[in-house]
């Protein structure tokens, strides 16, 4: 449920980003995407450790270790 939780919110702040980078036009048309996102990615894995029993959090991290990002 965690792991949901986690997408759910991460997907949400990536879709503000693209909002905010479509409806916005000036300067702030990088900025404000980029940090909307950067915030949207730390909420998401604050609410992953804070909602995810131990083991949950293990097998993320061995799955991180097995198959680290590109």
């Amino acid at each position: 449920m965690a792991e949901t939780i986690r997408f759910a919110i991460f997907a949400v702040s990536g879709g503000l980003a693209g909002l905010a980078f479509f409806t916005l036009h000036s300067f702030w048309t990088w900025g404000v995407p980029i940090l909307i996102f950067i915030a949207g990615s730390v909420l998401s894995e604050f609410a992953f450790n804070r909602l995810a029993p131990p083991l949950e959090k293990r097998r993320d991290l061995e799955d991180r270790v097995r198959n680290p990002p590109a």
